[in-house]
């Protein structure tokens, strides 16, 4: 301890040394300072005089009547058809150096599953999970370093691949597409991989309110129809798949015949068609579009519930079956849909959400599919006030049908719906969607050069005339807490039939 404390000692002895301290510093006496002069205050500046707004000779009381409408002039697509049947549309879009390309093969749907719910969907989604020579990482690693993006997926009528890509890296990203549709791998390793994640997802879907809604209202509306199975499937169909349905599956639904393909963006007709027959050059696969079974016979008004304990909110749809996609009523139900439940000014939305508070929102939509389709209002309520939402909603859907709606509602809707048209043509991306969407519903390319005009001729004698026909004898889904719940439910008057979570029926 002595010896550690010398080299110390010796430091500060030898700091003395070389550093001397400092003599002490004196303390100064008073400074006086002399300051100049504050200058003077700016003038202040002259009042503004008041505004006489009168005298410009304008009622400020009266808004200013809107501008000439200006004519929606939608793009005009370019069809043929490639070698392989195929049927092409093409829009040339050359304001950005970015294509778009959608690709839907309408006999590869969850509507062809038969037996096996959730087949379409598992094989649509394995599709992009390696194909031709790349696996699963190599795909996706090159489709990054390509500046592409491409995802697969299927619905109840057609699965679909989406591409979106640089103009300058098209042709090697439509080699991938091409693979991608035609040549998937099915490695057995993938396809066990994201079976587990379909699995893991159905495990989730009970809950998800909102989810066991929409599987419970189609089995309430479809039946035994197609339509009437969700499109991912259940836990016990998805469990009993296998690598051999899906190959199989694939080799039986995907083909040229049922294939439509938009390309829209920074390439001409004659490039696309060229790059096109390059890709998919060879592809003969020969698969037919599905019959369509009996139409689905709407049943009794029913309400179904599921009773979730403790919710604080109830999910409730109601609605029934609806048009196909062939409505011929189509612009007057999507006018009478816009105004009552199809916007946020709608009266639904006004009266459920913005009067009463009910709901953070409620909304309403014609759900339009090539076999049935149907109309549905979907909110979710606080729980306390579940019956009296579904009343107040039943009675504005009661009131459209018993009254004309008034000229000026019609007219701020048909406006509302004419000016929001250009929005779905702003990206390549939606033009795509757009006249996809136009072609495999069996609709002219004309539809949206002719739609303002068509809803123009919408009277409002066509609009209560579908509001009878779209919104009698609705049946309704609450998924909630019957506990609290239950008593409104059951003054509603409608057979009530219970679900689980699941989306089975109660015994």
């Amino acid at each position: 301890m002595i010896r550690a404390s010398i080299p110390g000692a010796l430091v500060v002895l030898g700091l003395a040394a070389c550093c001397p301290t400092p003599p002490a510093a004196t303390t100064p006496g008073p400074v006086t300072t002399t300051l100049p002069p504050a200058p003077p205050p700016p003038p202040a500046p002259p009042p503004t005089p008041a505004v006489d707004w009168s005298a410009a000779g304008i009622d400020w009381t009266t808004p200013p009547p809107p501008l000439p409408e200006v004519a929606f002039a939608p793009p005009v697509p370019t069809e043929f058809k490639l070698s392989t049947g195929a049927r092409v549309l093409v829009v040339e879009n050359h304001r950005l150096p970015l294509v778009s390309v959608r690709i839907a093969v309408s006999s590869a749907g969850a509507r062809v599953d038969g037996r096996q719910p959730g087949l379409a969907a598992l094989t649509a989604d394995l599709l992009d999970e390696g194909a031709g020579s790349r696996d699963a990482n190599t795909l996706a690693e090159e489709l990054e370093r390509l500046g592409a993006s491409l995802t697969v997926a299927a619905g109840s009528d057609y699965a679909q691949v989406t591409l979106d890509t640089l103009a300058e890296t098209l042709t090697p990203s439509l080699a991938i597409a091409a693979d991608v549709l035609v040549r998937p791998r099915f490695a057995a390793d993938d396809v066990g991989r994201v079976k587990a994640e379909h699995l893991a997802d159905l495990e989730l879907r009970a809950d998800q309110p909102r989810s066991v809604a929409a599987v419970v209202f189609n089995k309430l509306l479809f039946g035994a129809h197609p339509y009437g199975e969700a499109v991912d499937g259940t836990t016990a169909s998805v469990t009993a798949l296998q690598r051999a349905d899906v190959v199989r599956f694939h080799r039986t639904h995907y083909g040229p015949a049922t294939t439509t393909i938009v390309v829209v963006g920074d390439v001409t007709v004659a490039e696309a068609k060229r790059q096109l027959e390059a890709a998919l050059q060879g592809w003969k696969t020969k698969v037919a579009l599905p019959r369509p079974p009996a139409a689905p016979i709407a049943g009794a008004p029913t309400l179904a519930v599921v009773d979730r304990p403790g919710a604080p909110q109830s999910v409730v749809m109601m609605g029934r079956l609806g048009p196909n996609a062939a409505d011929p009523f189509q612009a007057a139900n999507d006018l009478l849909n816009t105004a009552i439940g199809g916007s946020f000014a709608s009266r639904l939305n006004t009266e459920l959400r913005e009067k009463q508070g009910y709901t953070y929102g409620i909304g309403s939509a014609f759900v339009r599919n090539l076999w049935a389709g149907t109309w549905r209002a979907t909110s979710s309520i606080r729980t306390d006030a579940t019956g009296p939402a579904i009343k107040a909603a039943l009675a504005i859907l009661a009131d459209a049908a018993a009254t004309p709606m008034p000229a000026a509602e019609l007219a701020k809707t048909k406006a509302l719906s004419i000016r929001s048209l250009p929005q779905d043509f702003e990206t390549n991306a939606g033009i795509a969607g757009s006249y996809l969407g136009l072609a495999l519903d069996g609709q002219p390319l004309t539809y949206f050069r002719d739609l303002p005009a068509r809803l123009e001729a919408v009277t409002s004698a066509d609009t209560q005339a579908r509001a009878k026909a779209a919104w009698s004898g609705l049946s309704i889904v609450v998924v909630g807490d019957w506990a609290v719940i239950g008593a409104d439910l059951t003054a509603l008057g409608l057979p009530i039939v219970r679900y689980d979570a699941t989306g089975a029926p109660l015994r």
